[in-house]
């Protein structure tokens, strides 16, 4: 994240010559010329790169955890990190949240395949790099943690707690050092907060204010999506022409917008409409990311809901401190569905507890609101139901990937195709059930009780499997029995795995190789009997 930082902050900084996402403070253009350069290059990366490379940002992490078991492709979080630096940099109305999110959960899949972790130690590190990436970029922990159940999981999963907890407080140290603390927000100490019919009913009006931006947020997106079959070149230049639009008459909309809502909050005047810059933002950020700009949403719409805050603080006479913290925390719930994450980011980013009765009375009717009236999920679970896909997995799959094959496992006797007799008589003695040798380069699998009748018959006279060699007896395991040929594999990463090989192969048993060498047999009989006592 800290790379991440400085490929935004470094070539902004140097081009601004002051903060970063100051863009109105650039000649007109410059800004045009920015957000022109910017949508260019990404359309010329675009075309150049192969298809497979340009699924991004947060439902692409949640389609593969789903679909793919967290497998994320390297190379898809290296074109993350340079087309959300590109996007940035050129003023276009998204956020690095989203980017900071896929490059988290890459990092955490890239270890856990590194690792050969099974499917639940995959999940536990992608949420770790999803939560730390949150942390790293608001350094809000509790956020970040929050963020990786309600966002990727849709769900809490009390078995992750604990190392997601830990890499959210170890970015957020790390962030702290090599950046230093992200005063995102100038607000002081909110005046104590005074419960009254009065505030009530402006934070009621939030909510309806909330509602109807976040409506206009997700189908603005939702009837662009339609147009993802149109070239990159037409649906880029349509961003650029409307940046460009917004950045010859209202600078302000341009970036994630961090900037607008800081002077407003300082007391600084605007010289137009505070309504018009929050429409005009909503619009273009929404128009931004559903023609494909590679970008966050999580920023802007932060950003979206603080503007629609002051707005009802100046119309209602109330704190405006108080209400752009509140706009953010509902602006951020209803659009994502994220009652906890939301809470928890704005009192953590501005150190403050003052707003929390008013922010969960806004937080919660915004999102029952936008489910009973526009009937609307997450932006993210919507962009996956569009394309056909779940954002949630059955209990049944889920069951099955936080199990091993080790459950459904047992043990056996490794032994050489040529086994010497004393070694042979010795499985009298052993508890395990069934032998494994190789022959001819299969592996076949043979009950120990079947070796054990047919050194009975020793008695009866010489045998066709009794060879010697260098005068010692040896029982040819070989000619001795009818074994079964099994197939060999590796060790799946879950129970889900293990069950999906059986389906498609119709075996009955199969031999797996473990992580640490050893060798168990797995069979379909074993695995249904595991299942049903789950049941």
């Amino acid at each position: 994240m800290a790379f991440f930082y400085a490929a935004i902050y470094l070539p902004a900084r140097y081009i601004i010559g002051t903060d970063f996402d100051t863009f109105e403070s650039l000649p007109v253009e410059w800004r045009v010329g920015l957000s022109l350069l910017a949508c260019i290059v990404l359309a010329l990366v675009f075309t150049l790169l192969p298809s497979r490379l340009h699924k991004v940002g947060v439902p692409y992490v949640v389609e593969r955890l789903n679909y793919h078991n967290g497998n994320l492709p390297l190379w898809n979080g290296v074109v993350q990190f340079f087309t959300a630096a590109i996007g940035l940099i050129g003023g276009l109305s998204i956020g690095k949240e989203g980017p900071a999110v896929h490059l988290g959960a890459t990092l955490g899949g890239y270890l856990a395949e590194k690792a050969k972790l099974p499917q639940y130690g995959v999940e536990t590190l992608l949420a770790c790099g999803v939560a730390g990436a949150i942390s790293a970029i608001f350094q809000t922990p509790l956020a970040g943690v929050l963020f990786a159940f309600e966002v990727i999981f849709l769900e809490y999963r009390q078995r992750y707690v604990l190392p997601v907890l830990l890499s959210s407080v170890v970015a957020t140290l790390v962030s702290h050092y090599l950046i230093g603390p992200l005063d995102i927000f100038s607000i002081g100490d909110l005046s104590l907060v005074v419960f009254s019919t009065d505030l009530f009913f402006a934070c009621f009006a939030l909510v309806v204010l909330i509602v109807l931006l976040s409506a206009l947020f997700l189908h603005t997106q939702k009837a662009l999506w339609r147009l993802s079959g149109l070239s990159v070149w037409v649906r880029f230049m349509s961003v650029a022409i409307a940046t460009s639009l917004a950045a010859v008459y209202l600078p302000e909309a341009l970036g994630s917008g961090y900037s607008s809502l800081t002077h407003l909050l300082s007391g600084d005047v605007i010289l137009y409409s505070l309504f018009l810059l929050i429409v005009v933002k909503t619009a273009l950020t929404a128009f931004t990311i559903g023609l494909g700009i590679p970008g966050g949403m999580i920023g802007p719409t932060f950003i979206i809901g603080g503007l629609a805050g002051v707005q009802i603080a100046l119309i209602f006479d109330n704190d405006v401190a108080l209400f752009a913290l509140l706009g953010m925390a509902a602006m951020m719930a209803a659009c994502f569905q994220v009652p906890l994450t939301a809470l928890v980011a704005i009192i953590e980013m501005t150190h403050s507890s003052e707003a929390i009765i008013p922010a969960l009375f806004v937080v919660v009717l915004a999102c029952l609101l936008m489910r009973v009236f526009f009937h609307q999920e997450s932006v993210f679970v919507e962009r996956l139901s569009y394309i056909g896909m779940s954002s949630t997995i059955s209990p049944f799959q889920r069951y099955l990937r936080h199990h091993t094959v080790k459950p459904v496992s047992e043990d056996i006797v490794l032994l050489p195709a040529r086994v010497p007799l004393e070694q042979a008589k010795n499985l009298a003695s052993s508890m395990v059930d069934y032998i494994a040798f190789e022959s001819d380069g299969d592996w076949h699998l043979v009950h120990r009780i079947s070796v054990l009748d047919a050194l009975q018959t020793l008695d009866l006279g010489p045998q066709l499997w009794l060879v010697f060699i260098d005068d010692i007896a040896v029982m040819d395991l070989s000619l001795t029995l009818e074994s079964n040929i099994v197939p060999l594999i590796d060790e799946p990463s879950s129970l889900e795995s293990m069950w999906h090989w059986f389906q498609k192969t119709d075996s009955v048993e199969v031999l797996v190789a473990l992580s640490d060498s050893s060798f168990r047999r797995v069979s379909r009989h074993r695995l249904d009997q595991f299942l049903l006592k789950s049941d």
